[in-house]
């Protein structure tokens, strides 16, 4: 008897546990930082700058994919998005993560944080985004397919008539 309560409590135990993580999952991620609207509005100008790249994503189970069905997006650097990535890719330089690892919500969520430039891999995962000004700049690699797949993240910051090449690669 006292060890199928043993048991009960252990099981009970663990089931809490795990409840509480889905929770803990499930709740927005608090960004301190604001996302400075006046700090980025140099992101919608026009430069000479390019930068250029290749995506590729080897997923969780070993298959690589690349190709014209992957996003890329580009985003100008400012502490707001500095610590929500910091919180996804746990590095503000460059990182990778897994769709199955699960998506974090973050609040607050500001409209203007999801205001990208956007492009789109060729068939060789090949990406560019021109005409860009100096500055500092996140580049964002979504790498989706089925259930798996994931997202690379890297700093570029680019000066004046500058081009640089870059690859987006997780393996």
């Amino acid at each position: 008897m006292q060890n199928k309560l043993i048991l009960f409590l252990i099981g009970f135990t663990c089931l809490c546990g795990y409840s509480q993580q889905n929770v803990e999952q499930d709740k927005p991620i608090k960004i301190e930082n604001a996302f400075d609207e006046e700090g980025t509005k140099w992101f919608k100008n026009t430069g000479n700058g390019t930068i250029k790249g290749i995506a590729k994503f080897t997923s969780k189970n070993g298959e690589l994919r690349f190709g014209k069905d992957f996003r890329i997006e580009l985003m100008p650097n400012c502490r707001y998005t500095e610590e929500r990535l910091m919180h996804i890719y746990n590095n503000k330089d460059f990182g990778y993560v897994y769709v199955e690892d699960g998506v974090p919500k973050f609040t607050p969520d500001p409209k203007a944080y999801h205001d990208t430039k956007k492009t789109m891999c060729n068939q060789e995962g090949e990406f560019e985004f021109s005409n860009l000004p100096p500055g500092n700049y996140y580049v964002i690699a979504f790498m989706l397919w089925d259930d798996t797949g994931g997202g690379i993240m890297r700093n570029v910051i680019l000066n004046e008539d500058e081009s640089k090449a870059i690859e987006m690669i997780n393996k």
